[in-house]
Order: structure tokens, then C-alpha cells, then sequence
């Protein structure tokens, strides 16, 4: 068996999201093929498809991955403040976020793609969005705190696909009134 080989058996879906991750991050969306993260990757279209059955199988390995190290990040930036002050530490800090280095090209992916896989993989998509989904749903006081974390992250979503398109010129003040619209939308 030649090195090669043995490095196709080898494959890890890992090697494929961060080929993924690094394509979005140039291109701020996930306009690229399955060919190309393999390239990127050094690895055979066999090897991807051991790993994924589909390029949307592999977006949402790169949403779960990419949102669970999110929820950490912003966890820490939310400093242990819970309940409204929590919610209000989320959405700006979501937003402030967007300015980190490669933020870009999971916001575009994430904004870009979020309906189309609802369409055909929501539970899938939600799972992924999970560690975001929950975060938010602790800090809300609501009857079915999770449903509407799963609906303001929606709203959310909205704002942030304006700031990735550079539509707004002033992405606190977005951030500030999407918290106050969706906090009177809970109840709070």
C-alpha cells in the first residue's frame, strides 16, 4: 500500500470541514465544490465520500463544528451574565463576534445556507446549531425557552445576513434593536 493510500484510509471528516472552513472563509460562502474541499483537503472524491454522502452532510459537520467552538467563544465573551442581561450579552456580543478573523466565512455559510438546509435537513441543522440554540435558551425566560431561542436565533440570522452583506453601516445599533424587537416578542 502506497502512502497515499494509506492516507485515504486515514481520512478524517475533520480534514474535509477545515477544507470546507478554509473555502468559505475565502469566499464568505459555501459556493464551492466537492472537488475543490477535496483538493484543498489532498484527499480523493472516494475518501469524501466515505465520510459524507453529500456536500450538505459536510456543511452541517461545518456548522456543528464551527457553532460548538462559537458557543465557547461566546460563552466566554458573555462573562456569567444570565437571564436578560445574557440575552442582551449574546446579540452583541453575536454581532461583535462577526469582526473576528475567519467569522466571515462561517456567518456567510451560516446565512447563506440556513434556509435551504431547513428545507431539507432541519433537524440535522438544528442539531448542529445546538451549543448556539442552548445558550441562548438559558438565558430566556419564557414558557418554551428553546422554541424561542430557535426563533429569535432566526430574527438573528436576518440581522447578521444584513452585516455579512454590508447592507448596515452600524452593526451595534442593529444588534441593539434586533435584542430589544426580540425581547418584546418573549415577553420580557
Amino acid at each position: 500500500m502506497t502512502f497515499s493510500a494509506e492516507r485515504e484510509l486515514d481520512a478524517r471528516p475533520e480534514q474535509f470541514v477545515q477544507a470546507a472552513r478554509d473555502l468559505a472563509t475565502e469566499s464568505g460562502s459555501a459556493a464551492f465544490t466537492v472537488a475543490q474541499v477535496t483538493a484543498r483537503a489532498g484527499l480523493s472524491l472516494k475518501a469524501f465520500y466515505r465520510c459524507f454522502r453529500s456536500k450538505d452532510e459536510l456543511l452541517l459537520a461545518l456548522l456543528a463544528a464551527d457553532s460548538r467552538l462559537g458557543a465557547e467563544v461566546l460563552a466566554d465573551r458573555m462573562a456569567g451574565r444570565t437571564g436578560d442581561e445574557g440575552v442582551h450579552a449574546y446579540v452583541t456580543e453575536l454581532f461583535e463576534m462577526l469582526s473576528l478573523p475567519g467569522a466571515s466565512g462561517y456567518a456567510g455559510v451560516l446565512v447563506r445556507e440556513y434556509r435551504r438546509l431547513s428545507e431539507h435537513h432541519d433537524e440535522s441543522l438544528h442539531a448542529a446549531l445546538a451549543p448556539l440554540l442552548d445558550l441562548l435558551a438559558r438565558n430566556l425566560n419564557s414558557s418554551q425557552p428553546r422554541r424561542d431561542a430557535s426563533i429569535m436565533f432566526g430574527v438573528l440570522l436576518g440581522g447578521i445576513h444584513d452585516v455579512v452583506l454590508r447592507r448596515v453601516d452600524d452593526s451595534e445599533e442593529l444588534a441593539e434593536h434586533l435584542y430589544a424587537f426580540c425581547m418584546k416578542g418573549v415577553g420580557s
